[in-house]
């Protein structure tokens, strides 16, 4: 109502406290549609009519001898002829309005719910890859022709639900998530990953080959997933269980003195692009040199207002950011710093099934950087699991 009041234009009217009541019963006689009704502290009242009610309705009340008071005028016919004499202007208004009459045929917005692993970007690519998104055309739209095709066409969605809200679509979908892998029943041995030295066997399944105290090399059998028995002949199964062993372990880290430092220019924009319903405009390109060096940003700006929870209006805006690269030197002092910080960081990644023992750091600084290599004494289990195939 208050979007057609203003394309028809609108003007304010009202009366004394002592003919309210006959203007509102002529309201009523003559069906006459008002808005914004308000009464001031003197009882008098007014209220909003399109201008042509407004004309009307002042010749009714002259008829009937009501005194009618006529307000200010707006909408825009009013702003037509308030502006007539600056054309770019009323033309810019016109188009503008066509464009929001227009555009209420397209969607604007998509709403997902549901997804829990997949972001709305994977989802509006499958939605896109089956012909739908910002910018569809509403009339055209087949919400169960584009459910069909999400669910034949995607792995990754096991159902969708499609709804069209206005110009707002709302989606809603079920993510079609990997049954568990089964456990293998291939036979295998546990084999070790690294030299180490056997502290104890934890055996589940198989044909141990290794006792406390032995010294193993990585890649050496560690329990077997063959039996063979004078009895029964040969039996296969799925070797299972944790070897522990003594490992030692080296992290080392090289901090150079001498290096190259990235030094970062102002940006300067390169592209500007108008995405519009999803379709991309090219609106400006730079036609200078760019540098030598430099480094492509592509910033999304998108259109916010306070009562739109999105548009799909926006620009793309793409930066060429030069860069020189400059040979920097940093002491001795800091280096060592940046080892200890870069070793404390690889020794954090260690997992934590692996218990330490001991730990012994080795410095060498020299001309070229600072090098430190730590040597770790662990307990772990070295014992992988290794597939065989059986041929008779």
């Amino acid at each position: 109502m208050k979007g057609l009041f203003f394309a028809c234009g609108y003007q304010t009217v009202g009366c004394s406290a002592a003919e309210r009541t006959s203007l509102l019963n002529l309201c009523l006689h003559e069906q006459i549609v008002y808005r914004d009704f308000c009464t001031a502290e003197d009882g008098s009242v007014r209220f909003t009519v399109s201008l042509y009610t407004a004309r009307r309705l002042k010749r009714l009340c002259q008829m009937r001898n009501i005194a009618l008071t006529l307000g200010a005028r707006g909408g825009l016919p009013w702003l037509a002829v308030c502006y007539r004499r600056r054309v770019g202007l009323m033309l810019g208004v016109l188009v503008a309005v066509a464009l929001m009459i227009l555009s209420q045929r397209f969607i604007w917005d998509v709403r997902i719910s549901g997804n829990e692993e997949l972001t709305r970007a994977q989802v509006l690519e499958e939605l896109g890859a089956c012909g739908f998104g910002i910018g569809s055309y509403i009339p055209d739209l087949q919400t169960e022709v584009v459910e069909n095709r999400v669910l034949l066409a995607s792995e990754r969605i096991a159902w969708i639900s499609l709804y069209v809200d206005g110009t707002v679509a709302k989606v809603q979908i079920i993510e079609n998530k990997a049954p568990p892998t089964p456990p293998s029943h291939k036979p295998a041995n546990l084999v070790a990953a690294v030299d180490g030295q056997i502290e104890s066997v934890e055996l589940l399944r198989g044909n141990c080959m290794v006792a406390v105290g032995q010294a193993v090399r990585a890649g050496e059998l560690l329990v077997s997933g063959l039996y063979d028995s004078n009895a029964v002949g040969y039996r296969y199964t799925r070797a299972a269980g944790r070897i522990l062993a003594r490992t030692e372990r080296t992290v080392t880290v090289n901090i150079p003195l001498h290096y190259d430092q990235k030094e970062s220019g102002d940006p300067k924009i390169n592209q500007t692009d108008l995405n519009f319903f999803g379709f991309s405009i090219k609106i400006f390109k730079s036609t200078g040199n760019l540098p030598i060096s430099y480094d492509i940003i592509y910033k999304n700006i998108e259109l916010d207002l306070p009562f739109v929870s999105s548009l799909p209006v926006g620009w793309r805006v793409t930066y060429a950011v030069p860069y020189e690269i400059r040979a920097e030197e940093r002491t001795q002092k800091e280096a060592l710093e940046l080892a200890y910080a870069a070793l404390e960081s690889e020794l954090a990644a260690v997992s934590g099934d692996v218990m330490l023992l001991s730990k012994e750091i080795r410095t060498e600084i020299g001309e070229d950087g600072v090098v430190l290599t730590c040597t770790l004494r662990c307990i772990e289990d070295i014992a992988r699991q290794i597939e065989f195939e059986i041929t008779e």
